[in-house]
């Protein structure tokens, strides 16, 4: 088996059957001849048998498909995979717990630092295929119930996207666990590692809320599917005793039938009567209905106009609020110098204009929430009154953090 040396050199094939990899693609759930695809190689099978030596297609009797593996890329970058992949985050999850004991017994601080990127991809792995499960299970969900048209086939579907959620909630569970738990993780003195634990924390929680409305979404349709398999079921026995001719003397259905005063199931009728356009010029009774017409219409437009009423005392009186006359990045970059937290920074600032406390608090809620990238929110909290507020601060650069260290010293 062949395989390429450079990473370039795989662009390079790629990048030249392009076409052919997009075709294959945008097939893949259907089996593909070779002869539909000679046209996109110029009608040259061995350049087909050298792409399927680099394990880049695969050939067997004459059909011809992607690598598994290529497929598989193109569909986790795409976001168009149908499968729920729970191994995935409990394989990085075990990757992390292995370099983590590599890490706290490693004395080289090189090494330790090349452990420590692995444990960073390996969690923002998690972040991603959990988004991106949690995003195919709702797809699925819906998919099945509108689509299967088979109710047993249907149910079982739906029965199976349900397991998936339960396995996807444990394995999340178990990732919030070592979150938590965890003293590493607890204690990271790394400004990035803390970032991203924070993000996949905001992720693990909205995940599990979405799997909530998930699970919801398919008790109701597994609901739906009994209730019209009894309907259906009722409607064949019926159908059967018809047949048979025995509906009239061993059920009530036609006395049923005779007091039900329900409005029948019937599609709507729409009526359209086509006048002559002989007769509209010839019959003056009917011009002067359309011009009657005619003129009511247009009254009803008139009346539907928008008249604009009278600018009231209020609208004339300043109503900014301070929040709007602030440069908030500008702010930022004054606290990104400050060797303090977003809340102190924000309650001892001078402003230009003397601001209220709690327009002082929902300034600290918008630059937490505006420059959240160049924070970092840690586990600590204080107080303010009867107000319980994280500490946050500027994420440093290499030069600030040598300047701190240097004063330290």
């Amino acid at each position: 088996m062949a395989k390429f040396d450079k990473i370039e050199t795989l662009f390079a094939e790629l990048y030249k059957y392009r076409n052919l990899f997009s075709a294959l693609f945008d097939k893949r759930m259907f089996s593909i001849q070779e002869e539909m695809v000679l046209p996109l190689v110029d009608h040259d099978t061995e350049k087909l048998e050298r792409l399927a030596a680099f394990d880049l297609l695969f050939r067997n009797q004459g059909q011809i498909s992607l690598d598994s593996r290529l497929q598989e890329f193109f569909e986790e970058f795409l976001e168009v995979d149908e499968t729920v992949h729970v191994l995935y985050i409990q394989e990085n999850l075990n990757q992390i717990k292995k370099n983590q004991s590599y890490y706290l017994k490693e004395n080289q601080a090189n090494k330790r630092d090349q452990y420590l990127v692995k444990i960073k991809k390996h969690l923002r792995g998690i972040n991603q295929i959990t988004l991106q499960n949690v995003k195919t299970l709702r797809s699925n969900t819906d998919e099945t119930y509108k689509t299967e048209t088979n109710f047993e086939i249907k149910k079982e579907k739906l029965t199976d996207v349900r397991n998936q959620r339960d396995a996807l909630e444990g394995v999340i569970k178990a990732v919030e666990r070592v979150l938590q738990d965890d003293l590493f993780f607890k204690t990271a003195a790394d400004a990035e590692l803390q970032l991203i634990i924070h993000r996949l924390r905001r992720t693990l929680n909205d995940s599990i809320h979405n799997l909530i409305e998930i699970q919801q979404q398919i008790i109701e349709y597994l609901n739906l599917i009994e209730k019209r398999v009894q309907v259906v079921e009722k409607v064949l026995r019926l159908k059967m005793l018809r047949d048979k001719h025995y509906l009239k003397e061993q059920t009530n259905f036609y006395r049923m039938v005779e007091t039900n005063r329900d409005l029948p199931l019937k599609k709507s009728e729409g009526f359209r009567t086509r006048l002559s356009i002989q007769d509209l010029l010839n019959e003056e009774e009917k011009q002067k209905l359309i011009l009657k017409v005619r003129n009511k219409l247009k009254n009803q437009k008139l009346l539907e106009q928008n008249i604009a009423g009278e600018i009231s005392d209020e609208a004339f009186s300043s109503q900014e609020k301070i929040e709007d006359t602030i440069n908030l990045h500008a702010l930022k970059r004054i606290f990104m110098g400050k060797n303090q937290d977003l809340f102190s920074f924000v309650m001892n600032h001078q402003f230009p204009k003397e601001i209220s406390t709690s327009q002082r608090i929902r300034l600290y809620c918008r630059l937490a929430s505006l420059f959240e990238a160049e924070f970092v929110f840690t586990d600590e909290t204080d107080k303010f009154g009867n107000l319980e507020y994280a500490l946050i601060y500027p994420v440093l650069t290499s030069k600030q953090a040598a300047t701190q260290s240097s004063q330290n010293l």
